[in-house]
């Protein structure tokens, strides 16, 4: 397949990162916002549990499609989106990725890890070029920091600052400590506060959520 209609979203990252919240929370923003856009999950899967719990709900919520990797290049003639969660499921489909999200834990650590993971970083430079050269368009490489502690964070780490100079990916502003990002198995997002059923039970934290994922889709179609 030497096209790739929709826009592919690889978001990856270590355990615990937060990677399948995002997917789930980014894809509701986009569907949300008029794009038609579908998760990569295998039907087993944690994710695709929570997304099937959200159509178990009483209310009407717009649904999530799911696809798989066996349906992948038809879909991707039927989505503006397609979101691929899991680094399981991006080994395949990497090169026909648009953007590369990379989470990280906000913590030093983790930055630390990140910043000595050379095989990684040189990956990604392969994969850009890859795409360069087969599929005629730059990598979106994004890094984003989870927030995963009480401090409020409006930019990025000086540190990852320095490093998206150097490696050539954007760092985006963190997502901060929220429920939401910590764990997610109910089906619903903080994008369904404008519901009517949702408006007493969904809490101001959840609007914030909603404001953070949404700057981070405006960040990586800008």
């Amino acid at each position: 397949m030497s096209e790739c209609p929709a826009h592919i979203i690889i978001i990856d990252g270590e355990k615990g990162s937060g990677r399948k919240t995002l997917g789930f929370e980014l894809a509701l923003t986009l569907i949300y916002n008029n794009r038609k856009t579908a998760l990569l999950a295998p039907q087993d899967s944690p994710l695709a549990s929570t997304v099937q719990k959200r159509g178990r709900l009483p209310a009407p919520l717009p649904p999530i499609p799911l696809i798989s990797a066996e349906n992948f290049t038809s879909a991707t003639k039927q989505y503006d989106a397609i979101i691929i969660p899991e680094a399981s499921a991006a080994n395949g489909f990497a090169e026909f990725a648009a953007t590369y999200i990379t989470l990280l834990k906000h913590d030093k650590t983790s930055l630390k890890r990140f910043r000595q993971n050379q095989v990684y970083l040189t990956g990604i430079w392969e994969l850009k070029k890859k795409i360069a050269a087969r599929h005629k368009h730059s990598l979106n490489w994004v890094v984003c920091e989870n927030n995963l502690s009480a401090n409020f964070q409006e930019t990025p780490s000086p540190e990852l600052l320095q490093m998206s100079r150097l490696y050539g990916f954007r760092a985006t502003p963190p997502l901060n400590y929220r429920n939401t990002y910590k764990t997610n198995i109910s089906g619903l997002s903080s994008q369904d506060k404008n519901t009517p059923e949702f408006k007493k039970t969904l809490t101001y934290e959840d609007i914030c959520t909603r404001r953070e994922i949404e700057r981070l889709a405006e960040f990586i179609f800008s």
